[in-house]
């Protein structure tokens, strides 16, 4: 029997109770007939599994959820990270992760943290990260390894693991472990998709193909192409310019007032994308002792993304010349990506010396991502301005290299004894490259006597922002070298438990760390199992975080009017940064806490229920933008050039975030009628501030009203992500259909305006949206499809208050996006 607890628990940790009270109320449980050794339901998992048993969803002593393939193919929606969403409730992704190159490369959160706190493994080796670091928004900071780069088709599987996993596999695995497996299989298959949004944009096209091919007698070479096309979808408003001209002599409006377009911004919405990426996954036994294996991705893409408009009586418009915009202009950002990843590696069952099976591998990943803008300006060079610059190149990367080892041993106890153990090297890279000239150059131009700004001068570097120059170039790496070892064993028949640790050494900045892990289950029954794990984690700063600097532009009203300013991110180790208390970043660290319980009635029917929390210490977060003429005289007394406002990364606050994840699955028997699959799954999160650094002293002496981080920055990690989020899905087999319908509910969430005024803020309402798919077979080989996603075309509830820039529209953060329905079909083909 399972003994209940009767003494209260302190609140922060109250969802660990929900799990254990139900469990008190099931521990006693019992279907002697039920058959659960192979449940349909249930699939063979290896993330966070080392051992020679095999585990399940159910069986696993850490939360684990499986996506086949086939599902994520048949959601209609042609990213991989959109896909995901649907079938993980902690799993979270906005439309818009942020603005500029943010908004590009899209990333999402799992159990509330960030995308840079989850790690990101193929067939169980490290991904690398973008090289496009998000500098707004929910991820802020973050570099996330890109889902969208590996091809849909060459999926076989997806296993989230959530739960912290930093003393398995290193720094990042804090909230979880995605790993993508690829296939294995021969034969093919091609998917064809078209869609479109219900108000007849963001037009969007994909081409899948796959096909395996049997090398000897065992192996096997499975290869994939998929092609995307993403038209642009703006959902911009009217915008809220009182006036966009400057007066006549007489001091009348300008005529042009009236017929002036005010549907001037263009980047509300998702980008227009192109995408073509390739991969391979060889399997090839040499003989009964050892197997050679290989994968790869190769992708390239081009993101182009719309911006604010600038007004022609704006500072920072030049209106006459060859390249002048006499109505103004909204300027446009461009992506281009090339992304890779190579592994290499060998394996066996025995290296000769008792019975230990070994796995030797290497793998290298890199993305370049080359950042420009057209129809844009450089307003500093007056009519000489070009109208299209290359603002810089950014450059990721990363090599891998492990020795893993393991063995089982019988030690008298219930079960062998599980031994894994190995050894890691990595390397990991960071480089920038400067822009064309025009992008950043101050060409010192001032508004001649006769212009209604007579003397004064625009801000220097191309709008949206500037380049990079020279001497911001960066180029730096750091080697990291770990080891690691896993036990797991049953003192018992029905109870195991499993002990992990691991020590890493970084050469440069961060150090040594340390991190450990408890996991464990008992089996009351063949039905009835609880679990539960405590661990410690780390994230270690990205090179990116280090080094990274920018010169963007920001919008405020000056001297009356909405208008661009520049703005500075420093790197932390600058003497601009360190001038406004800076300091050298730490790794983030992490204590980890789960209890649950799974449930298996019959083969056909299971439950999970996990709750967990999250202590995360040293959180690294982008700093409020400080501006005023001390910070802008302070730096430009120190060489750094002349900017409205600047900021950095920091160690800025310890958070903690609690939840309760619940999984259910039901195989319903229909007989003639076909079989049903019903999925219920739930999340329910919470995340608060424990503490928030103090403001450093160069700052306050300056002005004593900064502060580290402010309202927004602190509602970004507390209430920007939705608080629930429930999936209810049918998918209903019968003949030669395939009927799928999915319900999704989202929480409650709220915006926090950048202003100091709370009236501004926006709280929006949960929200219900259904997806429907309908396959039929008209032959073996020949499927079509139809189907919906936002089928009753679901928007945000309004912001309400109109944003100078893009009218009163939906925010910027909703779970599900302010696109509205999307409708599509599919043509797949089995060869």
């Amino acid at each position: 029997m399972l003994n209940c607890p009767a003494r209260r628990t302190a609140p922060p940790y109250r969802p660990l109770l929900v799990p254990l009270s139900i469990a008190c109320g099931l521990a006693s449980f019992s279907l002697e007939a039920a058959e659960t050794s192979s449940p349909t339901l249930n699939t063979v998992v290896v993330t966070g599994n080392r051992g020679a048993e095999q585990r399940t969803v159910t069986t696993s002593p850490t939360p684990i959820d499986v996506v086949t393939g086939d599902q994520l193919r048949a959601v209609g929606k042609p990213s991989l990270l959109e896909a995901l969403s649907k079938f993980i409730p902690s799993f979270n992704l906005p439309d818009r992760a942020g603005w500029d190159a943010s908004g590009v490369v899209r990333s999402a959160t799992l159990r509330g943290l960030t995308a840079s706190h989850v790690l990101v493994l193929v067939n169980g080796k490290r991904r690398h990260t973008s090289a496009t670091l998000n500098i707004n928004g929910i991820n802020s900071g973050a570099a996330p390894s890109d889902l969208d780069l590996i091809p849909v088709a060459s999926i076989d599987h997806i296993e989230v693991l959530r739960d912290g996993a930093a003393a398995q596999y290193g720094s990042d695995a804090i909230s979880g472990v995605i790993n993508i497996i690829l296939k294995q299989t021969t034969g093919g298959s091609s998917d064809t998709t078209l869609g479109q949004n219900y108000d007849g944009k963001r037009g969007t096209a994909t081409e899948a193909l796959n096909y395996g091919f049997e090398i000897g007698e065992a192996g096997v070479l499975n290869v994939s192409l998929d092609t995307r096309y993403q038209e642009r979808d703006n959902k911009a408003g009217s915008n809220g310019y009182s006036s966009h001209y400057y007066p006549q002599a007489d001091g009348s409006p300008d005529p042009r007032e009236a017929t002036a377009s005010h549907h001037t911004y263009k980047g509300y919405g998702l980008p227009r994308s192109q995408l073509a990426d390739v991969a391979y996954n060889l399997d090839l036994p040499l003989n009964d002792a050892v197997t050679l294996y290989s994968f790869s991705t190769l992708a390239t893409r081009e993101n182009n993304d719309g911006q604010n408009f600038r007004l022609p009586n704006g500072r920072n418009t030049i209106t006459t010349g060859p390249n002048g915009f006499p109505d103004g202009y909204s300027p446009y950002w461009l992506v281009n990506e090339t992304d890779f990843q190579s592994a290499f590696g060998a394996r066996g069952d025995d290296i000769g010396i008792g019975g230990w099976a070994w796995d030797l591998s290497s793998t290298y990943g890199r993305n370049y991502a080359k950042q420009r803008t057209y129809d844009n300006q450089n307003p500093s060079l007056g009519e000489n301005t070009p109208n299209k610059f290359t603002s810089g190149i950014y450059i990721a990367d990363q090599w891998t290299s492990n020795v893993d080892l393991k063995n089982s041993y019988d030690i008298g106890l219930a079960k062998p004894l599980d031994v894994a153990f190995g050894f890691e090297h990595r390397r990991d890279g960071y480089e920038t490259r400067a822009g064309s000239e025009a992008s950043y150059i101050d060409g010192g131009y001032v508004f001649p006597v006769g212009h209604p700004r007579a003397g004064e001068r625009p801000d220097p570097g191309a709008q949206v922002t500037n380049g990079i120059t020279p001497d911001d170039e960066q180029k730096v790496s750091r080697n990291n070298v770990a080891t690691y070892i896993d036990l797991g064993f049953y003192p018992v028949e029905q109870w195991y438990l499993g002990v992990a640790a691991r020590y890493e050494h970084y050469n440069e900045g961060v150090g040594s760390t340390r991190s450990g892990k408890l996991s464990t289950r008992y089996e009351f029954n063949p039905v009835f199992s609880v679990r539960g794990t405590i661990s410690n984690g780390f994230r270690a700063p990205s090179l990116a975080n280090e080094v990274f600097t920018a010169r963007s532009t920001g919008f405020d009203t000056i001297n009356g009017v909405y208008q661009s300013y520049n703005y500075v991110i420093l790197p932390v180790d600058s003497a601009g940064a360190q001038a406004l208390g800076a300091e050298s970043l730490k790794p983030e660290r992490s204590t980890n806490f789960s209890l649950g319980f799974a449930l298996t009635p019959s083969e056909d029917l299971s439950l999970t229920v996990d709750g967990y929390v999250i202590n995360l210490r040293d959180r690294l977060v982008l700093s409020e933008r400080f501006q005023g003429p001390g910070v802008a005289s302070l730096l430009e007394s120190i060489g750094v050039p002349a900017t409205a406002g600047a900021q950095y990364f920091t160690n800025g606050a310890s958070t903690r975030t609690s939840g309760v994840d619940v999984v259910g699955n039901y195989r319903q028997n229909l007989n003639s009628f076909g079989t049903v699959r019903w999925t219920a799954a739930l999340n329910y999160n919470h995340t608060q501030i424990l503490s928030v650094n103090e403001t450093p002293a160069q700052l306050t002496a300056l002005n004593s009203g900064y502060q580290l981080m402010g309202r927004q920055a602190r509602a970004l990690i507390t209430k920007t992500s939705p608080s629930s989020k429930a999936i209810f899905s049918a998918d209903w087999a019968i003949h030669d259909f395939d009927v799928n319908l999915r319900l999704t509910r989202y929480g409650t969430y709220t915006e926090v305006n950048s202003s100091a005024d709370p009236s501004l803020d926006r709280d929006y309402s949960a929200n219900w949206i259904t997806d429907l798919d309908v396959a039929y077979a008209l032959t073996k080989q020949l499927t079509v499809a139809v189907g919906a996603q936002n089928l009753f075309d679901k928007y945000p509830d309004h912001i309400g208050v109109p944003n100078s820039s893009f009218g009163d529209n939906w925010g910027s953060y909703s779970p599900f996006g302010f696109t509205g329905g999307y409708y599509y079909t599919r043509l797949q083909y089995a060869f």
